[in-house]
């Protein structure tokens, strides 16, 4: 007797360029969530640089369908679009995690860990583990990483003021699995929110939490607007989002920040940061630093005093 269909994982190689203008509808067609590699991804290693490998999963009756779009869209933008369609097994998705992903150090001073491979501690180390289901977020990738590493800088800066971060709340927009909401935890800033929109991911986000024991110190709301939270002001947002939802967004991303707060934006890439950039300081940000890493680009801004 075969296994039972999950879905279907449509697979298809793009020009990073050509990306941004079929995001919207690949998340249309892949609501729970679409995976990205690049050639600096582990998985990715064959792929040319400066393209993409996308991979979206749909429920069976609706592959051909997605197949139809996903042509059209490319016929839009000038592209023959080759997609590959693979069935997917129920009992697919652990398998395949626990296979590919392995434990991630950042800088020695962060390790975001499978919760099957959890361990050792070290002195001045914080140990994140994740169980990353079918979410955005297992620290693998390069604009979570650039958003870690933001947070670990702004946590040595108000170590260096003295700031008792315990009294401070954190906001994380479009929070995936969680990693970033838990380690502003983490680093000692005593609650945080994140906000989701999609509901399969914020299921994943509680088992997250619950595995690093936050559950108490973070909550979650599913919602796609960063205004959910008004009129609450947070002095340190992250949004780990996409280029193309925090640019028509910003008014709002902007108001979740309190005067004097700091923001961190991901989920640009590098080409594009000087553009997003630009559409935040007129909102009246002030830019601080720009990060590279890879295709991928991290804005730290602060909002006005």
């Amino acid at each position: 007797m075969s296994s039972a269909i999950d879905c279907v994982e449509l697979q298809l190689t793009l020009p990073e360029q050509i990306l941004p203008q079929l995001e919207g509808v690949l998340w249309l067609l892949s609501p729970n969530g679409i995976q990205v590699e690049d050639a600096l991804c582990l998985a990715g290693g064959d792929l040319d640089q400066g393209y993409s490998r996308v991979r979206l999963y749909v429920a069976p009756e609706h592959a051909e369908a997605a197949v139809t779009a996903l042509r059209r869209q490319g016929e839009l933008v000038g592209l023959a679009i080759e997609v590959i369609a693979r069935e997917v097994e129920q009992q697919d998705w652990n398998r395949v995690w626990k296979l590919h992903y392995k434990p991630i150090d950042l800088g020695g001073r962060l390790r975001i860990e499978p919760a099957w491979e959890q361990g050792p501690d070290r002195p001045g180390l914080v140990r994140i583990a994740i169980d990353p289901g079918m979410a955005f977020g297992t620290g693998s990738h390069e604009t979570t990483q650039l958003c870690a590493q933001a947070l670990l800088s702004w946590s040595d800066v108000q170590a260096a003021r003295a700031v008792d971060v315990s009294k401070l709340r954190a906001l994380d927009l479009g929070t995936g699995s969680a990693i970033l909401a838990i380690l502003a935890v983490r680093l000692g800033i005593g609650h945080a929110v994140g906000t989701e929109v999609d509901a399969a991911a914020l299921t994943t986000a509680r088992t997250n939490l619950a595995l690093n024991g936050v559950q108490d110190q973070v909550t979650l709301l599913h919602s796609g607007d960063p205004q959910v939270v008004a009129p609450e002001q947070f002095p340190l947002v992250v949004a780990n989002i996409l280029a193309s939802v925090l640019v028509p967004l910003c008014p709002q991303v902007v108001g979740t920040v309190q005067r004097g707060g700091t923001l961190i934006l991901s989920g640009i890439l590098a080409r594009e940061s000087d553009d997003v950039a630009q559409v935040y300081v007129d909102q009246g940000m002030q830019l601080l630093s720009t990060a590279t890493q890879g295709a991928w680009a991290c804005l730290v801004l602060r909002a006005a005093e």
